[in-house]
């Protein structure tokens, strides 16, 4: 549906990278950021309609079944998408999120939630990271690091845009009304999709400047032998348990800190646009100046963050929440680019469907329990010292995991050339 001469053009990588960063606004920030705004609000709703009190531990564990969901669908879809493509699986995801919007707008108790939780698993695989690693990487050999992070952004972007919004039309609805017209987003970005999208580039100049375009690389079998990819994996479970359990616990941080509902929403904006500049900056750095080196600096970072909110519980500092959360977003973003580029640059796209859904597959054990196990925490001590202990201790865990990759940038850049 595409006119070959517009596919032709060089320059339509750039397209093609604008479509994934708006399928990574709406994956993320659909699911993970702004529903996060009702949630003292659900948390009111489902206990007057139930008659008995719901615990924070009890609402987040929603997030455990979205990411958990999301693991059961990872490696299918990245072998499917191997095979076939990415187009059928987004466009599936984009009307799936559709729907669980919808049912959202009408949930009544803690089982419905967790029931729309579980849709929205499935739409985090179809719409987000997995297949968008797949065709940035395609579509960029050259500034692939670049690529991958402008295409991460959209997650922190996401989430950073939409929780401050749904905060605002708070003034003007009540959030079921929200979720309903909200449903309609991802409806209207099919139709991006659909008449933009390309799997990958067909005509010689621009596979000549994107040789990994042809299946390179490590077969998923070599791939599971390496020590590498279980570093990585054991990085990934670190640095998602540590994000997702700040991220889903932040806004009621805030809260209990004695901030209103509109600035208390800015937890989120801080930790995507931390996350947002570390994405991109380290697009710029890592090919430049060594990819081991600038992962250790960003995970420097994301433990300076964790320590200043964890002393933030203790001293009640606004100086060690703002900064705190902007840091820990900046180091988080720095990493989780590295994480998608070095699943790319150390097994090649041959098998990297399979390979990245083994990860997600992984990763999301400790993606899962990081919102759980905060909101547990905080229920059995009455604040959030120790959670943000644990997390912070987490991250150090991730750092000497990380340290443990071996990574020959010169390998890597011969091998793109070759």
């Amino acid at each position: 549906m595409i006119p070959n001469h517009f596919i032709n053009n060089p320059s339509y990588r750039w397209v093609i990278l604008t479509v994934s960063f708006l399928l990574m606004m709406i994956a993320n920030g659909m699911t993970f950021g702004g529903p996060t705004v009702f949630d003292d609000i659900i948390l009111n709703t489902l206990t007057t309609s139930s008659g008995e009190s719901i615990t924070r531990g009890e609402l987040k564990f929603r997030e455990t079944v979205m990411i958990w969901s999301a693991a059961g669908f990872g490696f299918l879809t990245g072998a499917f998408a191997d095979r076939y493509g990415v187009k059928p699986i987004i466009i599936i995801g984009l009307i799936l999120m559709s729907l669980m919007y919808y049912l959202y707008s009408d949930v009544n108790n803690i089982n419905q939630i967790y029931m729309v939780y579980l849709g929205f698993g499935p739409c985090l695989i179809f719409v987000g990271s997995l297949v968008n690693v797949l065709l940035i990487s395609k579509w960029f050999s050259k500034n692939r690091a670049l690529g991958l992070g402008i295409m991460a952004s959209g997650s922190s972007i996401g989430s950073a845009v939409l929780t401050p919004l749904y905060a605002w039309m708070l003034n003007f609805m009540e959030w079921r009304s929200i979720l309903f017209w909200n449903s309609l987003i991802p409806l209207f970005m099919i139709l991006f999709v659909v008449f933009l999208l390309h799997e990958n580039p067909i005509n010689s100049s621009i596979n000549q400047s994107n040789k990994d375009n042809q299946p390179q690389g490590s077969r998923f079998i070599e791939a599971v032998k390496t020590r590498n990819l279980w570093f990585l994996i054991l990085m990934a479970m670190c640095i998602f348990y540590s994000m997702m359990g700040m991220t889903t616990n932040a806004f009621l941080f805030l809260k209990d800190s004695g901030f209103n509902t509109q600035v208390a929403s800015i937890s989120a904006t801080l930790l995507f646009l931390g996350s947002l500049f570390g994405k991109i900056s380290c697009g710029f750095f890592a090919e430049a100046q060594g990819r081991k080196k600038v992962l250790l600096i960003y995970f420097s970072l994301f433990i300076l963050g964790a320590i200043l909110l964890t002393l933030s519980t203790e001293y009640k500092k606004s100086l060690f929440i703002w900064s705190g959360l902007g840091i820990f977003g900046l180091g988080f973003g720095g990493i989780y680019t590295l994480k998608q580029l070095l699943s790319a640059d150390l097994f090649g796209i041959k098998s990297l469907g399979k390979i990245t859904g083994l990860i997600n597959l992984t990763d999301t054990i400790g993606a899962g329990l990081g919102p759980v196990l905060t909101g547990m925490f905080f229920d059995q001590t009455g604040n959030y010292q120790y959670s943000f202990l644990i997390i912070t201790s987490v991250v150090i865990l991730g750092l000497l995991f990380a340290s443990c990759l071996s990574i020959d940038d010169k390998k890597i850049e011969d091998s793109k050339r070759n």
